[in-house]
This record gives structure tokens, C-alpha cells and sequence, in this order.
């Protein structure tokens, strides 16, 4: 399967691998204000800043192509746009996906959208899809053909082996976070500000009695609340062992991250570092977790963390917690393996800024520090490997099927001792 890119089908589809912070900037023309606010702010892991020696007479567009893929110019309404699709605002189905020579193969379903109304799931493979009589084929550009619908309109996709599922492009809140055990799934959905929290039957009816698997998509919207809600039910129902499944998770903002790791760390340390982060001049501003006194991961619960290589920046951040505060250990640790390539984690030990000019209200964001988890450690460039002391569990597939997959089966036989489950 080729690897591309995962696009979230929305208003925005920018800034999935941010550790993001906002800074105001002075007043001056655009182009010598985005020029001195590279020179002054802009960060390399390798310490090479040459190519910032030549912006001078460049276009803001010449200037951003010689930055990082991480970087990048938008106007006051783009921004804006951004800001609220972040917030989990969006518009379209709700699903990330990859294109293969077998169709579009969709990697993640968000909570509360059309797309998980309609039941699709990761795993689906979509062959076609058309609205209005217009169809387009699955090497098509999915994301455009549905950001140029008009809101309303119905959308009908067939996936492979013929099945045709009817939804429609609609504006929707979405939710980040949910929660498997062998006999329930707990999901969030969004009426407005108001949320309310799903309990179904018919879980993953191959986890442990004692075992929650938790799917955390981004650390956008409402995620730290959604996470909150659901380990009180953990709790309640008396759980022990925890999956968190953080598989193609593509960051999202720094202060969420705090929020959740806090979740993690509470119970044992009043006072945790989420990451230290190394600017350019030299400064290091380290940043902590948030505190919580209850409705957190009861201390001596056993950890597992799923990831592959689009689990990247604040994913990979929140690993780095549990790791440097004992919570979990590389060997619990599951990397998917495809064997055509190595078990990874992304790599991205970077963060950016955004940086407002508010005469114009045009926004940089910038790559402004390299990340260092609190053992020291950065993974930036290389990502988490079994060279760590993680452990490589083989995918049956490309695609990460939110539930019971394969991809389990190593997960479940160490939470049982190395034994299926019973």
C-alpha cells in the first residue's frame, strides 16, 4: 500500500501535528514582519540557519517554502478558520484516510460526525464516491470533491464489495475520545455546547474482564474532558489495565497535552514535567502537567500504549510522560509493524508557534523549539523503534480498525500473562 498523507475531511485541514502556542508580534509591513520574525524565532534541530541569510527581496511565499514542512502563512480568516476547526468545528464527513491501488482506505472515523452516524469505520475501504451526479473514482481527490459540495448536500460512497452508504456533508462538533471494554462502548456526541456520553452494547468482547481500550484521535476540542469522563467509568467499573491506542493520533494543541498527561500523572506525583522545550537562543522553558485531585488513572494501573508511524509530536509527547514517570515502559509499548517498512513512531520532536500581526491580522506559525521528554530524551528524527524496548506487533492490514483488530492480540496476551485470552 502506498502512504500518504492523512486528511481530515473538513473546513481545515491544517496544523494536525502542532504543539502549538500563540504569540503577538509587532507592527510592520507584512514582508519585512514575516522576514524578521523568521530570522528572530524560526528553529532547526540541526542548528544549520544559513538558508535564513538569503529572505531578503523574497516573496512571503518564497520565504515559507525554504522553511519547514511545520510552518506556514495564513491570513486573519484562514486563521480563524483553523482556530475553529481545533476547537472541533467542522464541516464534511469526519474521516482521515490513505490512497491505495485498492480504493481509499479510511484510517479514522472522528466521534460525532456524519461519517460515524452513517457506521463507517476504519478498515472501510471507499471505491467511489458521488453527489449531485457527479462521481469520482478512488484516485481522485476525495478532500476537494467534498469541500466543494455545498452544506446539506447528500454524499453516497460504495465501498468495496459493493456496499453504498449515504450520508451528508454537515457542520458537527466532533469528539476526539472513546472507550471499549469487553461488554460496552462509550462514545461522546454534541448537540450544540451540550455533551452527552453513549453507552452501547457489544464492546471488544476479547479484552480482559479487568481491561479498557481507549482510542484517543487528536488533542483537539474537548479531549481532556472526554478523557476525564471516561476514566471515572474506568474507575468505576473497577478496571486495572488500560490500551491506550494513539495509532496515527497527529498531535494537536501543548495545552491539552498537559491536560491529559495530568491525568496520567496525578495519582502518584503533585507536580510532573509534560516536556522541556530548547528554543533557539538556548532558553529552555519547561512546561508541566495540570494537577487533578480526583477523576484520574488510579496509581499501579498497568499501561499499554499502541502507536505507529503517524502517532507523532503530542502523541509522542504523552508518551514520553508515561514513560519518564514509570506509568508505562518501551516493553509496553506496541509499535504496528507492515513490514515494509520499519515500527516506528513519527519522529516529530518539534514545536511551533503562531505568531499574530495584529495590524494585519495575518499569522505565522513558526517551528520555534526542538522538545526533550523529562528522562532527557528526544525523539525527533527517529521516532520510538524496538530499539528502545518496544515491542513490533505485525498489522495484518494498513489501516487502524478502532475496536478488535490483530493488531491487539500481542496487547491482550501480555495483559493475561502471555496467554490468549481466556
Amino acid at each position: 500500500m502506498s502512504k500518504s498523507a492523512h486528511v481530515l475531511i473538513s473546513v481545515v485541514a491544517a496544523a494536525l501535528v502542532s504543539l502549538s502556542a500563540v504569540f503577538f508580534a509587532g507592527c510592520s509591513p507584512s514582508e519585512d514582519w514575516v522576514r524578521n520574525t523568521i530570522r528572530q524565532n524560526y528553529y532547526r534541530a540541526d542548528g544549520d540557519y544559513s538558508s535564513l541569510g538569503s529572505l531578503d527581496g523574497l516573496s512571503i511565499d518564497e520565504m515559507v517554502k525554504k522553511l519547514d514542512i511545520y510552518s506556514g502563512y495564513y491570513t486573519g480568516s484562514e486563521y480563524a478558520r483553523i482556530l475553529s476547526s481545533n476547537q472541533g468545528h467542522k464541516s464534511g464527513i469526519g474521516i482521515s484516510y490513505s490512497q491505495s491501488d485498492g480504493g481509499i482506505v479510511i484510517r479514522s472515523v472522528l466521534g460525532g460526525s456524519p461519517a460515524a452516524s452513517a457506521g463507517l469505520k476504519a478498515g472501510d475501504i471507499i471505491v467511489s464516491i458521488s453527489s449531485g451526479g457527479k462521481t469520482m473514482d478512488s484516485s481522485g481527490d476525495i478532500a476537494s470533491f467534498i469541500s466543494g459540495l455545498d452544506e446539506g448536500t447528500d454524499i453516497v460512497l460504495t465501498l468495496s464489495g459493493g456496499r453504498q452508504v449515504t450520508l451528508r456533508k454537515l457542520s458537527y462538533t466532533a469528539s476526539y475520545v472513546s472507550m471499549y471494554t469487553s461488554d460496552a462502548r462509550y462514545s461522546f456526541w454534541y448537540d450544540g455546547s451540550s455533551r452527552r456520553i453513549s453507552q452501547e452494547e457489544g464492546g471488544v468482547e476479547e479484552l480482559p474482564v479487568n481491561t479498557a481500550y481507549v482510542r484517543l484521535d487528536q488533542f483537539y476540542g474537548s479531549a481532556t474532558e472526554e478523557m476525564r469522563e471516561l476514566i471515572k467509568i474506568f474507575n468505576a467499573r473497577g478496571c486495572t489495565s488500560l490500551i491506550l491506542d494513539l495509532r496515527d493520533n497527529g498531535g494537536g494543541y501543548a495545552s491539552v497535552l498537559t491536560e491529559i498527561g495530568g491525568l496520567f500523572t496525578s495519582a502518584t506525583h503533585e507536580s510532573s514535567v509534560a516536556m522541556r522545550a530548547v528554543y533557539k537562543s538556548g532558553r529552555t522553558e519547561i512546561t508541566n502537567c495540570k494537577h487533578y485531585t480526583q477523576d484520574v488513572l488510579p496509581a499501579g494501573t498497568d499501561v499499554y500504549v499502541m502507536a505507529n508511524d503517524g502517532t507523532a509530536s503530542a502523541s509522542e509527547a504523552l508518551i514520553g510522560i508515561l514513560v519518564s514517570y514509570g506509568i508505562s515502559d518501551y516493553g509496553n509499548i506496541f509499535l504496528s509493524d507492515y513490514g515494509d517498512r520499519p515500527a516506528r513512531t513519527y519522529g516529530k520532536g518539534i514545536m511551533q508557534s503562531h505568531f499574530i500581526n495584529y495590524t494585519t491580522g495575518e499569522v505565522l506559525k513558526l517551528t520555534v523549539a526542538g522538545i526533550f521528554w523529562q528522562n532527557g530524551k528526544t525523539i525527533h528524527g527517529t521516532g520510538l523503534t524496538v530499539a528502545d524496548g518496544c515491542v513490533a506487533a505485525p498489522a495484518g492490514d494498513d489501516v487502524v480498525d478502532i475496536g478488535y483488530d490483530d493488531e491487539l492480540l500481542p496487547v491482550i496476551q501480555k495483559i493475561n500473562g502471555g496467554k490468549p485470552n481466556p
